[in-house]
């Protein structure tokens, strides 16, 4: 759960301390990516290194506060739960956007990433991403890279197919046991280990625009298409359980085998549009 936050099973109720501190909980986490929005460039980075350090420091300082609760109401903080969570899944995209960057080579920002990573705010995946740059594929690398890169063409059609005919909640279902499948496809294209957060030689730039031409088209349509089923009446609810499920798996796998170019299509802005459609479709369901 959200920053290790649990609670009990029997609801009492809310004390005023206990809603100021989710209040708190709730500023922290939107200072947080407020704080980091704004990181474009290195010297930007080394500003913001300091003020996240101590936003992490609060974070930590109201969590253990709300996990020493024995008993909270649980009516009355769901609301708070879900509006944290939500401005906790755009921070912790910035966060994983930035780690990417290398945070543009901050060593001051970059500490203070893995000790928010040591506290428990953010997980450990991204880390890899703030060691230093690996060298450029060589020759027989980027070949190799290359072919792997043209074989995501035919997969890519078919999660953009797949959702495409996604028009409510019955075909929603059917469309989830087709992505569950390209999930798989995908996994069996991961770039190799040793291939991974590394780049092409500025030499082989042609070759790989060459390649990503095909793809980049499909991507643009997974992204418009993703935000229109979201909008779609009762996304929200059981029926699209299955379906969302799927789709979050099948986005990690692009997100993984597309590497290269993914936070070029699903970028601040597609988790902008995306928030949008949901706003709009929980509007017009109540």
């Amino acid at each position: 759960m959200l920053l290790g936050l649990s609670i009990p099973a029997v609801a009492e109720p809310v004390s005023a301390d206990n809603e100021k501190l989710g209040h708190e909980m709730l500023k922290v986490t939107n200072d947080m990516w407020f704080l980091l929005s704004g990181v474009g460039d290195k010297q930007a980075a080394d500003a913001a290194a300091q003020r996240f350090h101590e936003l992490v420091k609060e974070s930590e300082r109201i969590g253990d506060k709300l996990y020493a609760q024995q008993a909270l109401d649980i009516e009355a903080l769901d609301m708070m739960h879900y509006r944290i969570a939500e401005v906790y899944e755009s921070l912790s995209y910035e966060f994983e956007s930035l780690c990417r960057a290398r945070c543009y080579g901050s060593q001051r920002l970059i500490g203070a990433f893995r000790a928010a990573v040591t506290a428990g705010i953010f997980d450990d995946e991204c880390m890899p991403g703030l060691e230093q740059p690996k060298p450029p594929f060589s020759e027989t690398e980027a070949r190799h890279e290359l072919v792997r890169i043209r074989r995501l063409v035919e997969p890519d059609k078919a999660v953009l197919t797949a959702l495409q005919e996604v028009k409510d909640a019955n075909t929603a279902s059917k469309a989830a046991e087709t992505l569950l499948l390209l999930t798989g496809r995908l996994q069996k294209l991961l770039p190799e280990s040793t291939l991974v957060n590394r780049t092409f030689a500025d030499k082989t730039a042609p070759h790989v625009r060459a390649a990503f031409a095909p793809i980049e088209p499909l991507l643009w349509g997974i992204r418009s298409e993703i935000v229109r089923i979201a909008a779609l009446p009762g996304y929200d609810d059981e029926p699209f359980d299955l379906f969302s499920d799927a789709l979050d798996t099948v986005f990690q796998s692009l997100g993984d085998t597309h590497n290269t170019w993914f936070d070029e299509v699903f970028d601040e802005s597609f988790r902008s549009d995306l928030d949008e459609a949901l706003h709009e479709n929980a509007t017009t369901s109540n």
